[in-house]
């Protein structure tokens, strides 16, 4: 270590001794992170520019995750006139796919840990007897992978796929909430 080098830490060390040895402790608090601007900001902004260019508006997505994969963070848009006109057929296809409590319970099990083996999966669907047996195992994970949910790493042995990650996050989150949300508004009349 270089002359220079020692001086300077031996100056920084004794700074922060004498801030120490005041009895008032003035070492700066950690900085917390700036404030990121609300999704309801963002959702005002897509409302302005929808109204401005005379169009129905914009649906978007925003994450952020720490999984077994790695960091994650995402932002995603798509006009509402492009997604009322999209061809609904691979779409239903998905969503028919994630319509079965034990291929939700599959994919979180993939979401939390990553890589499973066919094992570790048929554990996680506990033991809810015909849809834990390893020909109703292999249906679900087939389904998921027809949808392109799920790939297969090695025999046995699964993940999320990569390029789904994000959305079947979201997809999960909107049906969450779609579920456990109040109503908005007063009830529709029956009438």
């Amino acid at each position: 270590m270089s002359e220079d080098r020692l001086a300077e830490l031996e100056r920084r060390i004794a700074r922060l001794e004498s801030r120490l040895g005041t009895g008032v402790d003035t070492v700066d608090p950690p900085r917390r992170a700036p404030e990121s601007p609300s999704l309801t900001a963002a959702a005002t902004g897509m409302l302005r520019q929808a109204k401005e260019e005379d169009g129905l508006g914009t649906v978007g997505y925003v994450g952020a995750a720490r999984l077994p994969g790695g960091e994650s963070l995402w932002d995603r848009q798509l006009s509402l006139a492009e997604l009322l006109s999209a061809d609904w057929a691979p779409v239903a296809g998905i969503l028919e796919s994630l319509g079965s409590l034990p291929r939700l319970a599959l994919l979180a099990t993939l979401v939390r840990r990553g890589r499973c083996t066919t094992t570790e999966l048929q554990e996680s669907l506990g033991g809810d007897g015909e849809q834990t047996t390893s020909g109703q195992l292999y249906h679900h994970l087939r389904a998921l992978q027809s949808a392109r949910l799920i790939t297969q790493r090695r025999r046995g042995e699964y993940a999320l796929a990569p390029q789904a990650t994000i959305q079947v996050l979201t997809i999960l989150a909107a049906a969450y909430n779609l579920a456990n949300d109040p109503p908005f508004g007063l009830p529709a009349d029956p009438e």
